[in-house]
């Protein structure tokens, strides 16, 4: 029988261990950004808050803050699933080489089918990466604009017809 010569490969503890440690740093990064964000937006909250302001002119600086967080929290979110994706990325890209150079070892009969398995694979892993990173930008970049201009559109419907 032609059984396989070699076994799988298996990324190695260092490869593994900065796999953890990349993760920990991207966490890390946007767990801060997120917090420095909600910092910012309670600043806000009690500055307005405690500002000597007519009630109306309050109210509108209030809703002008608030929109602006939840802006700057949907992009950091969107930003935090953006690192994780490219880590994710890179360690099945690294993962696939591995898979491939061991199957260079094996026979032709195992090889060959399991190669273009792969090679079907990464092919579609690509394609729907990408359409992900397409929307996730898409997301990030149009939601937060169309949501102030939205905003700012009814505000200044509601002063013109005051």
């Amino acid at each position: 029988m032609n059984a396989p010569t070699a076994a799988w490969a298996l990324p190695r503890l260092e490869q593994q261990f900065e796999f953890l440690n990349e993760g920990a740093d991207i966490a890390n990064r946007n767990f801060e950004r997120l917090l420095s964000t909600q910092f910012d937006g309670c600043r806000d909250w009690m500055r307005a808050i405690n500002a000597s302001q007519e009630p109306a002119r309050q109210l509108e600086q209030h809703l002008d803050q608030s929109l602006h967080l939840s802006c700057a929290l949907f992009v950091a979110q969107v930003s935090a699933l953006t690192d994780a994706m490219q880590l994710v990325e890179r360690n099945w890209a690294e993962q696939q080489r591995a898979l491939l150079v061991s199957l260079g070892t094996q026979p032709e009969a195992v090889n060959a089918p399991l190669k273009k398995a792969v090679c079907v694979s990464s092919c579609a892993f690509d394609s729907m990466s990408k359409a992900t990173r397409q929307v996730a930008n898409f997301a990030s970049n149009r939601f937060a604009a169309a949501a102030v201009s939205a905003f700012q559109q009814a505000r200044d419907k509601m002063a013109e017809s005051s």
